[in-house]
């Protein structure tokens, strides 16, 4: 009889712990990083992307963790402003590629690939979502962002 409860309850878990982890509201790595949270942006310094238009990989000595994701930094010193405006430097629509979000899809955001316009960063999958969103920023990137509030919380595999 015990071991039919723990069964019963090792199946329904999943059930009941999925929600919490459905919405892929930002774009991680599988795994955890050392700070406990995955990993966002695929490592790469968001202060040194946007700043310097360099995407070069953090280093786990310097990470911070906000809104359950991890970040890398090549120095405290990038670590200390994101900390002081992470909002300055979080790409948009979650880091997830934000052509394939106009579109309502959450592609993968590669931060090789990627934008900074009107101090806001945004990653694409490839050079051709880049370059399709290029075509018109304003427009595309409205678009992507009404169509973010359309489908933040929803799963990937949803979409």
């Amino acid at each position: 009889m015990k071991s039919l409860v723990l069964t019963t309850l090792i199946a329904t878990l999943p059930l009941i712990a999925a929600p919490a982890f459905a919405a892929d509201e930002i774009n991680v790595s599988n795994g955890i990083s050392a700070a406990g949270a995955p990993l966002a942006a695929h490592g790469v310094d968001l202060v040194a992307l946007i700043n310097e238009g360099n995407p070069v990989e953090g280093f786990a000595t310097h990470s911070s963790t906000y809104d359950g994701a991890s970040y890398y930094f090549t120095s405290a010193a990038n670590l200390e402003a994101f900390e002081a405006n992470p909002t300055a430097y979080l790409p948009q629509h979650g880091g997830f590629c934000s052509f394939g979000v106009s579109v309502g899809k959450k592609f993968d955001g590669d931060p090789d690939q990627y934008l900074v316009a009107d101090g806001k960063l945004y990653l694409f999958l490839n050079a051709e979502t880049r370059a399709a969103f290029l075509k018109d920023v304003p427009a595309t990137a409205k678009t992507a962002d009404d169509q973010w509030a359309q489908i933040r919380s929803v799963a990937v595999g949803k979409l």
